[in-house]
């Protein structure tokens, strides 16, 4: 007898912070499509930290660059809460802090079979 699917995403809680509308709905398509909660997307760092403070979440998928801020705020309230996230971002290395130059990534453009394996290796894992 073989335990649970531990890389099921159904019932997963996801945290999308996106700036482009366009790549916030489709992602937000993609993760429901495979049975994820989605939360937000979030837009703005001011709305993705509000909601990775108060939200109980099993993963989150961050945008480095929103608007023009760095998405490092965020990143930072997750890592405190013990949240594993990924960036999603067309930056190398050297864009991210060396405290986050480890965490998982997504480089733009990415295939959205990309994001499903990220989000089952990644998340559904770590619950």
């Amino acid at each position: 007898m073989s335990g649970p699917d531990r890389s099921d995403p159904q019932g997963l809680r996801v945290l999308v912070v996106e700036d482009t509308l366009l790549v916030a709905d489709l992602i937000v398509d993609e993760l429901q499509e495979i049975g994820c909660h989605v939360i937000g997307p979030a837009a703005r760092v001011e709305q993705g930290l509000a909601l990775a403070r108060a939200e109980a979440l099993d993963g989150a998928l961050l945008d480095v660059n929103l608007a023009g801020e760095p998405c490092f705020p965020i990143a930072e309230a997750l890592s405190v809460r013990g949240v594993p996230f990924a960036f999603l971002t067309g930056y190398g290395d050297a864009s991210l802090p060396p405290p986050f130059r480890e965490r998982p990534r997504l480089s733009e453009p990415f295939e959205m079979k990309d994001l499903v394996t990220l989000v089952k290796q990644q998340f559904a894992t770590a619950v």
